[in-house]
């Protein structure tokens, strides 16, 4: 698959509602955005063709109307995503990301637990 590139916080607002609804054309995503992304009809138009520069999305014309559908799975994009910031700012160490999350997040009782039970669940899996 050819390199993908990062996203933008429109590209994701984007991306997450065509994840969500499964394909959308340029009206729905305008209209879906929350009101600090608002932006321009043809403005969506077009960071939607960038995205399929982006190889984030493709396009199919039905009619008059395009409409989008994501190519990539979003499981796969956040797995990248993050995997690329923690190559960047905690050298590639997912250790020293748990470490300062730990250290500068108040994390409530159930945060704590979940933490616990998803540790253990990964811990057995690799016995």
């Amino acid at each position: 698959m050819p390199k993908v590139e990062t996203l933008t916080k429109l590209e994701w607002e984007i991306m997450k509602h065509i994840w969500k609804n499964g394909q959308a054309t340029v009206r729905d995503v305008h209209a879906a955005l929350p009101p600090d992304q608002s932006r321009a009809y043809t403005t969506i138009q077009t960071y939607m063709e960038r995205l399929i520069e982006k190889n984030y999305l493709t396009k199919k014309k039905i009619g008059l109307v395009n409409f989008y559908s994501a190519k990539v799975k979003e499981a796969d994009t956040l797995r990248r995503e993050t995997s690329h910031f923690v190559r960047r700012a905690f050298d590639g160490s997912f250790s020293k990301l748990a470490a300062f999350l730990f250290d500068t997040q108040n994390f409530n009782a159930e945060d704590l637990e979940t933490i616990k039970r998803l540790i253990q669940e990964k811990e057995r899996k690799n016995d």
